[in-house]
């Protein structure tokens, strides 16, 4: 590819120095025969280029060197290049100049020749070098009436745009190109909120407003896909657009993160998700430090195939451990993610993963793989966290999540694990429900096993995760195939939401920078009305809300609250070095009390006495009626 560079750099400079030659002698010719009428000059100039050519192809090296034109992507000619090309040429045309008049002594050589000579050469070595983009503009201007003429035949997809910004230029040129679509897009309208944008075109397509005239050109034009071209756009600004855009008759299409802006249209775009209204900036992870703790080593993961599981499974094999123990209750949970994670990775997943079926309640299980694999790291996200199946039966919230907690955290002392992680979540402050309170305990529990001090216990608490099993994303989902109605709790009520993959990298990030005995807490970002979520989803499934699937207010379940905290009362806040990272520092607890815990829960036998039991581990915990 540079050779190619250098010889069309060559061809270039042997090309701009015989127009200098050629357009000196043009524009003599012409002043001669209609100004001057003494044809017998331009003689005298034929002799005058024999004489110093060699000195005025110098000149227009130097100039057009130092103007760094050759430096240039001719290919993508703009303002930048025709200044440095106009400078260039006006220094080798003052340089042939002066030699013409001061050192050969042709007098007759007066600055008009020298205007026309300039004239020439900057319109022949400017013609040169847009005439790759000019053809591309007329290529396209030609295929676009061709589509006017065939459109009978092959009818395009109809386009509306949103963005009239460089980026929605490059894609107007690009977007027919190496598409794998049987039918062409045809871009009929751009909107863009700059107002002085409105009234022009960009390649030839008007520029009709802004995001509120979006209803009236879809109906219009008969628009059947929006590309929203906005790079860096803010959820909350995309949140804005799609109220305008009828999803029922219309596909959405944004950019995807880091998208390039020269790529094809199938590279650069996706269909709108319900992550990219809700979604927050990416998180930057301090991947040295992580790959520092990971690389090498041996980890394992329990509740491996469930969403937060099987996510921090996919984020850790990147940073290259020595293996990954899959260990979950459920043979197909575990079983899927294991094939799936060697249909990606191929034979380094294949040499990493190793599965092992077993409940964090069986303790002779739990020590003997851990017997086998001696991980140094342990990330506990094994768990009962479905909120109205846990307030029916408590026995099994306690029994699975902290007792299984307490099994796991015990057998990670044994085998000398160096860190190990737990999930929580952040219905375990002020909790009022059970599995809120559960985790609570669990919390409890981490503590006073890091007063060990032989393994480095820490606490992740989070909120809501999108798409992971039980949450309410998929829940709605479900509804809306079949046709509604949405059912909300209460129009009211707030959750924080982050994504599965973000989640699994902010837990990952925590544990690296541990020390022992921390509960961090993940920033959250803004709450979200959970009505705007079912609207949101209603929207990206391509229905009106409230017209074609219904939203239906059936009340607070048993347990539930209307919003979610992160930090109890008494809990100091610090941040890291992780803008999305804080870290609260509970009470010290005593080495005794997860036993003390464990003692008190085996010896309840009915509901009564282990929501006691609660009430004295978990004070702030309140039941709502």
């Amino acid at each position: 590819m540079r050779g190619r560079s250098v010889l069309r750099t060559a061809i270039l400079i042997i090309i701009d120095m015989f127009l200098l030659i050629g357009s000196w002698c043009l524009a003599v010719y012409i002043a001669s025969y209609f100004f001057i009428h003494r044809n017998s000059h331009f003689d005298a100039v034929l002799e005058a280029v024999i004489k110093y050519g060699y000195l005025w192809q110098i000149y227009a090296l130097a100039a057009f060197w130092l103007a760094g034109v050759y430096r240039s992507l001719w290919q993508h000619t703009g303002i930048g290049m025709i200044l440095r090309l106009t400078f260039a040429v006006m220094a080798c045309n003052f340089g042939v100049y002066v030699t013409l008049r001061f050192i050969d002594g042709i007098s007759w050589t007066n600055p008009a020749v020298s205007m026309l000579a300039f004239f020439f050469m900057l319109t022949f070595s400017g013609g040169i070098r847009v005439y790759v983009p000019v053809s591309r503009e007329i290529r396209r201007w030609w295929r676009r009436l061709r589509g006017k003429i065939n459109m009978g035949r092959t009818e395009p997809i109809r386009v509306l745009m949103i963005g009239a910004g460089e980026f929605a230029s490059t894609m107007l040129l690009n977007l027919n190109r190496h598409t794998g679509d049987s039918r062409k897009r045809r871009v009929f309208s751009i909107v863009d909120k700059n107002v002085h944008k409105h009234g022009y075109q960009l390649h030839g397509i008007p520029v009709e407003g802004d995001d509120t005239r979006i209803p009236a050109l879809v109906d219009k034009y008969n628009i059947e896909e929006v590309l929203i071209a906005v790079p860096s756009v803010s959820n909350e600004v995309l949140r804005e657009i799609v109220k305008y855009i009828p999803t029922g008759r219309c596909k959405v299409r944004v950019m995807k993160p880091f998208a390039k802006q020269t790529a094809a249209p199938e590279e650069t775009l996706k269909d709108l998700e319900i992550s990219d209204l809700l979604g927050r900036p990416e998180t930057i992870l301090d991947t040295e430090g992580i790959s520092a703790w990971i690389k090498g080593g041996t980890v394992m993961v329990t509740g491996g195939g469930g969403s937060i599981g099987s996510e921090l499974c996919r984020q850790i094999l990147s940073f290259e451990p020595a293996k990954i123990i899959i260990l979950d209750i459920s043979e197909n949970n575990a079983y899927n993610l294991q094939q799936e994670m060697f249909a990606v990775h191929g034979q380094a997943a294949e040499e990493t993963i190793e599965v092992r079926i077993g409940s964090v309640l069986d303790e002779e299980r739990i020590n003997q793989v851990l017997e086998e694999f001696k991980p140094s790291v342990v990330f506990h996200a094994a768990a009962f966290k479905h909120v109205p199946l846990m307030e029916e039966c408590p026995a099994l919230a306690i029994e699975n999540n902290v007792i299984g907690t307490r099994t796991m955290g015990l057998a990670a002392i044994k085998h000398r694990v160096k860190r190990f992680v737990f999930v929580s979540t952040d219905k375990a402050v002020n909790p009022t429900n059970v599995m809120g309170a559960s985790k609570r305990i669990s919390e409890l529990v981490i503590g006073s096993l890091n007063a060990h001090e032989s393994t480095e216990f820490v606490a992740v608490r989070f909120g809501n995760v999108l798409g992971s099993n039980g949450s309410v994303v998929p829940l709605f989902q479900r509804q809306i195939e079949m046709g509604g109605p949405v059912k909300v709790t209460h129009p009211d009520i707030i959750r924080y939401f982050m994504t599965i993959p973000e989640a699994a990298r902010l837990v990952i990030q925590a544990g690296a920078i541990a020390k022992g005995g921390e509960i961090f807490i993940l920033d959250m970002g803004d709450p979200v009305k959970i009505t705007d979520l079912a609207e949101n989803l209603i929207r990206v499934a391509g229905f009106i809300p409230g017209v074609d699937i219904k939203i239906e207010f059936t009340g607070l379940r048993p347990g539930e609250k209307l919003f979610e905290e992160l930090l109890l009362d008494g809990e100091g806040i610090e941040k890291t070095e992780n803008d999305k990272i804080y870290v609260a520092q509970p009470a010290a607890m005593t080495a005794s009390l997860e036993r003390e815990i464990a003692d008190d829960f085996y010896k309840c036998t009915d509901k009564k006495s282990i929501m006691e039991l609660i009430h004295k581990y978990v004070p702030e915990y309140s039941q709502l009626s």
